[in-house]
């Protein structure tokens, strides 16, 4: 029978887990004041290349204007003169293709 978790019983729960957590080598468990002697466990994190691809254009993107002045100002005109139409086909089209390359 599944029981629920009541806030006050999270901890227990969790200090269960590590206790039943398979050491790696001759490594114990430090106890809640640290105590001499006890070796430490060593967690690894692996990253992705899509996380480094990510991190490469977050370095580049302050260096990267995002506003394109002359298109901006052609839109604007258009808008002001009445002429700017949107093609919903297009913008439909582009929605859809962009969400699905998700």
């Amino acid at each position: 029978m599944i029981q629920p978790i009541r806030p006050q019983d999270a901890s227990g729960v969790y200090q269960r887990q590590v206790e039943q957590a398979p050491q790696t080598g001759t490594a114990r468990r430090a106890g809640p004041t640290g105590a001499e002697g006890a070796t430490a466990r060593h967690d690894q994190v692996s990253v992705s290349g899509r996380a480094h691809q990510l991190r490469r254009v977050m370095e580049v993107m302050p260096e990267v204007s995002d506003v394109r002045e002359a298109r901006i100002a052609a839109l604007q005109a258009q808008v002001e003169a009445g002429s700017y139409e949107v093609d919903a086909t297009s913008v439909a089209r582009r929605l859809l293709d962009d969400g699905l390359a998700l």
